[in-house]
């Protein structure tokens, strides 16, 4: 009996191309479009404040200037 393990992609990347919309890049190569009006605190930073993020664990992200953790799944709409 075979059994596969199945894991989640990991978030390698971000970029930003205005204020509207986010790129999230995953290890599997595929990348996602955000629209920022799903997530007003991270619409409303700075560029300088976007630039200053923190990929945790590959499967959250957060921005250092404001208080919130949010998951892979969260972002991409699962």
């Amino acid at each position: 009996m075979n059994s596969t393990t199945l894991t989640s992609p990991s978030i390698r990347s971000i970029d930003f191309i205005n204020s509207s919309i986010m790129f999230i890049h995953l290890d599997n190569d595929r990348t996602f479009i955000v629209p920022l009006d799903k997530f007003p605190a991270i619409q409303k930073l700075s560029k300088d404040q976007k630039s200053d993020f923190e990929i945790i664990d590959g499967n959250h992200l957060s921005f250092l200037t404001i208080d919130e953790v949010y998951s892979i799944n969260e972002l991409i709409g699962i």
